[in-house]
Parts: structure tokens; C-alpha cells; sequence
């Protein structure tokens, strides 16, 4: 049994080694589905060598796929990923912060649906993804932002290489006894 239900990344452009690190650290199990959008061009292709190293599949939906757990799901180029109960949505909606695809509105789409029991994770460096994480956070979602920078009121700091277990920390709820 899982607390989370899914989790959102968002990535600024010139961060690709440190994604398929965080990718490669998942655990090959995951209960959840990961989204996960990264800042890049309309043209530049970023799902197969990011799944070389990561122990999960890595695709880029189709507008409405279902979300299925222990996918990683990388937000096609020109488009903004979104999640409802359902699944995904891809959109063609105007840039935000020069971006498309943006954090923002897929940390945003995420709290709407998910409140709670979604985890969003930042690389810092770039200000998109900032509006959208404090929306998680106020939603009750647990979020983190990876990166050097200035502490953060009620966002955690976690560097790369302890991502794993504040995902465990977060997705496992320890089973608990049963009283006679």
C-alpha cells in the first residue's frame, strides 16, 4: 500500500545527465506512475536515451493514455503534460516561461487531481515549476527540489543521490499489526 499515488518532475533544459541519474536511481518497482517534463525543443529527442539507465519504462504518452505504475511518462516535445484521474492530457496551450513543455502546469494538473497523495520534485535553476510546487504544497502534497539555492519554507532540499529513499519514504506505508 502507497500513500503517494504520483509523482511529478520537472527539469530545466541542460539538465539531462542529472535526470537519467534521478531516473536510474528509482526504484525498479515503483508503485506509482512518474511524470516527468523537461524543458527542451521541439525537435530534440529525449525518451530513449533516457531509458537506457532507467530501471523503468520511459515513453511519451498519447493525449489520454492511462497511467499506469512503475511507467515513466516524459511529456512529448511541444506539448504541456497534464494529468487528471483518468490519465494524461497533452496541450498545445500557449508557452509558459518560455516553455512548452512547462512545470507549472503539470505540477498544477497534478495537485488538482491527485492533492495529497502527489510528490513533485524540482530541479532548481530555472523559475517555471516554482508557482506549481507551491500549489502541491498548499494541496498537502510532499515536495522537494533538487539543486543548490537558498532554503525554501516548506519545500525540502534533497540531493540526487538521496532521492531513492525520500521516494521510499514517501511510497511504502509499513504494514501494520493486526491486535487479537
Amino acid at each position: 500500500m502507497s500513500l503517494l499515488g504520483l509523482l511529478v518532475v520537472g527539469a530545466p533544459q541542460g539538465a539531462s545527465a542529472e535526470v537519467e541519474a534521478l531516473l536510474a536511481s528509482l526504484p525498479p518497482r515503483l508503485p506509482v506512475p512518474v511524470l516527468l517534463a523537461v524543458h527542451r525543443g521541439p525537435q530534440e529527442l529525449l525518451a530513449g536515451s533516457l531509458a537506457r539507465r532507467c530501471p523503468l519504462p520511459v515513453l511519451e504518452p498519447d493525449d489520454k493514455d492511462e497511467l499506469v505504475a512503475g511507467r515513466v511518462y516524459l511529456a512529448p516535445a511541444g506539448y504541456h503534460l497534464l494529468v487528471d484521474r483518468s490519465g494524461v492530457c497533452l496541450s498545445r496551450e500557449p508557452a509558459e516561461h518560455g516553455q512548452r513543455p512547462a512545470m507549472d502546469p503539470l505540477f498544477e494538473s497534478a495537485a488538482d487531481a491527485y492533492g495529497p497523495a502527489v510528490a513533485g520534485l524540482l530541479f532548481s535553476g530555472h523559475e517555471d515549476g516554482w508557482a506549481g510546487l507551491s500549489n502541491l504544497s498548499s494541496r498537502g502534497g510532499r515536495v522537494a527540489v533538487m539543486g543548490e539555492g537558498d532554503p525554501v519554507e516548506g519545500v525540502e532540499r534533497v540531493p540526487l543521490k538521496d532521492v531513492k529513499d525520500w521516494l521510499v519514504r514517501l511510497s511504502y506505508v509499513p504494514r501494520m499489526k493486526v491486535q487479537p
